[in-house]
């Protein structure tokens, strides 16, 4: 296995573990960051590989927060935000190899 795709394997353990999270999250809670995390997925919809999801989720300035951060309820926390973005690259991922010509 090359570097690169431990890499790979990595951040999607990163996301993939913030989804086991927020599936935890109690109803009312996922309700509250719905509005973010439909921006965020709109945003990430052009991304048609791992790889440039991988690059817009560590692109300097972080633009995903940027994007999600203006349609969270006020008060979450910054760990809370982050299982949030996380959770829609999980969503985008699983998106993407549903939609691969091999699923």
């Amino acid at each position: 296995m090359s570097r690169n795709d431990r890499f790979l394997r990595a951040v999607r353990g990163v996301w993939e573990h913030s989804h086991k999270d927020y599936v935890q999250w109690c109803d009312a809670q996922r309700a509250a960051v719905e509005p973010a995390v439909q921006a965020l997925l709109e945003w990430l919809a052009d991304a048609g590989s791992e790889g440039e999801l991988t690059a817009r989720y560590w692109e300097l300035g972080d633009p995903p927060g940027e994007v999600l951060r203006p349609h969270l309820p006020a008060g979450i926390g910054p760990e809370a935000a982050l299982t949030v973005q996380e959770e829609c690259f999980w969503r985008r991922i699983t998106e993407l190899e549903a939609d691969a010509p091999d699923a």
